[in-house]
């Protein structure tokens, strides 16, 4: 007890004394940064600079702008889709130009203010909120955006609430409905952890003036760094702010990553990548996604209609699968497998080759409708990759542009890198796909480990391309200014590097 008294005591008086005690969030300050002397004891290279203190006055003000704009334009988009855009074609498309108008210009009409990390949204979300509204307005049913409340439409227009089709399908499977608010606390643990890994990952993002002297290689392997840093820092501002206001409004958010780092292959990295963005791109480009639950109810509904049509062929066929196959059916219409020990020819390398036998069982005799039917298939399903592999890449270049729309009002240019990325990504995923689709027994041949570094020694040689903006306008370099902000140390500069390859 005299402890806990003598220690408030020394708190008290701390704030008065010249040199502060506590750091401005109440934790007692320490002498020096762990971080960086546990990395001199390893052996490694710090470099410390100075940097001015972070904005921290600019960014409050910039933040209430934000939300301000953020809140009224939902206001502005639920009256005009009630009121406006389901009386005519005419007022529905004045609604989409407008709101799309006024997301886009957002920055411009709201200046850089400084504040990167400010800067950084207004550009991102604009341009996101701005194809949910045309999802809204022209992709969703109208009975369906209806149904929703004010609170679920400002979630569908600005954040990443969890589909509502996919919440009922829990529900029917659990028995019960989870709370939203519960569920988005839930959450919170993750982005806890979020927050600390981006705390350590900036110790490793280098300042421009020093990656003029390294080696390609390292500087490659910088870059990657920074690329775990930016999933850190998307996952942190973008899963906890989404989580906090889906608390508040009482809406269940879904995550923005599905653990990209643990995929193996480049077309799984950029399905759990940044969901958010991936989910609406592929609904407008694709011209309506649907949700995961959707999606699995017209994967099953498709799986039975085959199953009945192979059921009612093989019922045409001249020798019957059902009883040629060495299984009976029993009193109750159940099938028992006989003594024979066969497998129904159905079952025969996926209902693909069902073939007749000879009176004699010596061998196949000729392919029945349902094989045919089924090189049909495989034969159209192969034809439709084209469109689909140039819907990808459309994809993959709206996500280049969009993040040099962001680059552009963030860091006040965009040279193109950033699309270039994409493009690649693009070309690597199609071309990934082709393979798996062409060369099927080749590609599962190929070890999970091997595949795994492909895909990491890909992306070590593209990511300068994302990378580099970043790295060049020093937009983490800032936010190294913030984190001496949050972390507890007493006297230290604003900045600090940490050399993993040497100098």
């Amino acid at each position: 007890m005299a402890a806990l008294l003598q220690d408030k005591v020394e708190r008290f008086f701390g704030r008065f004394s010249p040199m502060p005690q506590y750091s401005r969030l109440g934790f007692k300050l320490l002498d020096s940064d762990p971080v960086l002397d546990v990395s001199r004891k390893l052996g490694f290279k710090v470099v410390e600079y100075d940097l001015p203190p972070y904005p921290l006055y600019k960014a409050g003000v910039g933040s209430i702008q934000m939300l301000s704009f953020i809140f009224g334009s939902g206001i502005v988009a639920y009256f005009l889709y009630h009121n406006v855009a389901k009386k005519s074609a005419a007022g529905k498309w004045f609604s989409i130009l407008f709101l799309i108008t006024a997301l886009m210009t957002w920055p411009l009409l709201d200046p850089m203010s400084g504040v990167m990390l400010i800067d950084f949204w207004k550009p991102a979300l604009g341009f996101r909120s701005s194809l949910l509204v045309w999802d809204i307005f022209q992709i969703r049913s109208v009975p369906e955006v209806e149904s929703w409340g004010f609170a679920r439409f400002f979630a569908q227009l600005w954040t990443f609430p969890k589909e509502l089709d996919e919440i009922e399908e829990r529900t029917r499977e659990e028995g019960y409905a989870r709370n939203p608010r519960i569920e988005n606390i839930k959450g919170m643990p993750k982005v806890a952890v979020e927050a600390v890994a981006l705390l350590v990952t900036l110790y490793f993002i280098p300042p421009y003036e020093l990656t003029k002297d390294m080696s390609q290689l390292a500087y490659h392997c910088y870059c990657d760094a920074l690329g775990l840093s930016i999933l850190m820092a998307l996952a942190l501002f973008g899963d906890g702010l989404l989580k906090a206001l889906g608390i508040l409004i009482n809406v269940e958010m879904a995550d923005m990553f599905e653990n990209p780092l643990g995929t193996t292959n480049i077309r799984l990295f950029w399905s759990h990548w940044n969901r958010a963005i991936a989910t609406v791109l592929h609904r407008v480009v694709f011209g309506g996604g649907k949700s995961k639950t959707r999606l699995k109810k017209a994967k099953a509904a498709a799986a039975a209609e085959a199953e009945q049509k192979r059921r009612h062929l093989d019922q045409l066929s001249e020798t019957d699968a059902g009883h040629t196959s060495g299984e009976d059916e029993d009193k109750n219409g159940r099938r028992s497998r006989t003594s024979s020990g066969l497998r129904p020819l159905s079952q025969l390398n996926g209902d693909a080759k069902l073939v007749h036998r000879k009176p004699n069982g010596s061998g196949p005799q000729k392919e029945t409708e349902t094989t045919a039917s089924a090189k049909k298939d495989a034969a159209k399903s192969k034809g439709s990759f084209l469109p689909k592999a140039v819907a990808a890449i459309v994809t993959f270049a709206m996500s280049g542009i969009f993040h040099e729309h962001i680059t552009y009002f963030t860091l006040g240019f965009a040279n193109g890198e950033n699309f270039l990325f994409f493009l690649a990504n693009g070309v690597a995923t199609v071309t990934a796909t082709w393979f798996k689709r062409t060369f099927p027994e080749a590609n599962a041949r190929i070890p999970t480990l091997v595949s795994v570094l492909m895909l990491h020694v890909f992306f070590l040689a593209v990511i300068p391309l994302f990378c580099s903006p970043f790295i060049r306008s020093g937009f983490f370099i800032q936010l190294e200014a913030l984190k001496y902000e949050l972390l507890p140390i007493r006297a230290r500069p604003r900045g600090s590097f940490v050399y993993l390859f040497g100098k």
